[in-house]
Parts: C-alpha cells; structure tokens; sequence
C-alpha cells in the first residue's frame, strides 16, 4: 500500500524502514527537550535500539494499510516524519501527524511535504476526509494546519494527558473538495514535489 517516494530539490519523503534507526535516534536526541512539550512518546525514541522496534512495527503496519508513516530528508539528512493513522477506507477518512526537528523549523519543509501526503491520501488512497489533532497551546501547529486550508472544527476539552496534566485539544478538518484538485491525482505535483511509485525505497 505504502509504495511511493516524493523527492524535489529540497527534500524527500521516503516510507519508514528499519534502516532509518540510526537517523531517527539521532535526531530525536538532539530534540529531547523540544519534544517533551508536545510529544513525549517520540521523545523515548533516542536509543537506536527503542527506534529500531518503534520502525520495526511502523514497517509491519504499513504491510497492514493500518498505519502509514513517511521520513523527510534534506539531502541526507533526516529532518521529520509525517504519520497517517486511524484509516477508515468504508468512511473514507483518516488522522495525520507530524514532527520536524528544531533546526529544520521555519523553512516550510514541513508545509510542503504535508501538501504533498494529503495529495496522496486525497487522489491514490481516495479519502474524503483528513483530521489533525493538536494540543490547543500548540502554536506553530495550529498555524501549519492553517496554511494547509485545515479548518479548526471544535475543541475537545482535557483530552490528552501531557506532561502531569490533561490539556485540551483542537481538532481540524480537511475535505477533499476543498484541497486542490492539481494535488490529489497520484503523479501530480504538490508542494513541489512528485509522487512516484517504486518497488523498493532507499534512505536518501
């Protein structure tokens, strides 16, 4: 199901293997203290042998179509992922996430390699619906959904336990009418970047 790299000149993004331990601990290490604020369960991620098992079983979901998760390079380095989870193919619908490293903040990396997953979860993956969940104090979240033309459908009070204590969280919605048809064809550009089947995936 997961069988697709997106590079451009700027980045790739290319589906989660095991092979990306070493990079995936590395950079979760240098944004320990980063992640802690929203996203603590990544944050455990900073030995090569916790990293080895989380790829590990992300790989065995994908095989599944359960979960989809893509790692973002520039160059060759690594920089983030995005996460699609909770798919619904009867409703049509899914959950997207994401982290990016500190350094790589403030770039639009993370804009443009988003436009190009809804892209692909709109046209190849046919999906209506995309939702994207974050902690209402989550300001530079709040503003890339924003950017992506999320629209923020409603608050669900106390909902995540982050951090010794519960904190509400905003939910935000995408239609596939309201993304760009120029991006929801599979081979289509968005952001970009190119959608591009392959048989098998190489770390950048």
């Amino acid at each position: 199901m997961q069988d697709l790299i997106v590079a451009s000149p700027a980045f790739a993004l290319v589906p989660a293997q095991v092979g990306h331990a070493a990079a995936l601990a590395s950079l979760v290490a240098q944004n320990v203290a980063h992640l802690r604020t929203f996203l603590p369960a990544v944050a455990q991620l900073a030995t090569l042998e916790q990293a080895r098992l989380y790829l590990q079983a992300a790989v065995e979901s994908a095989a599944q179509g359960e979960v989809l998760e893509w790692y973002l390079f520039s160059g060759a380095t690594l920089c983030g992922s995005i996460r699609v989870k909770d798919i619904d193919p009867f409703d049509r619908k899914a959950k997207i996430g994401y982290f990016l490293g500190h350094a790589f903040e403030g770039q639009g990396i993370m804009t443009a390699s988003l436009r190009v997953i809804l892209g692909y979860c709109f046209g190849t993956l046919q999906l209506n619906r995309i939702e994207l969940h974050c902690a209402a104090t989550n300001a530079p979240s709040a503003a890339v959904a924003d950017r992506l033309g999320f629209t923020r459908e409603g608050i669900l009070r106390q909902d995540e336990w982050l951090n010794g204590a519960f904190v509400d969280q905003y939910v935000y919605g995408l239609l596939r009418a309201e993304f760009p048809v120029a991006d929801t064809g599979p081979g289509t550009k968005g952001g970009n970047a190119k959608l591009s089947p392959h048989t098998s995936m190489h770390t950048p």
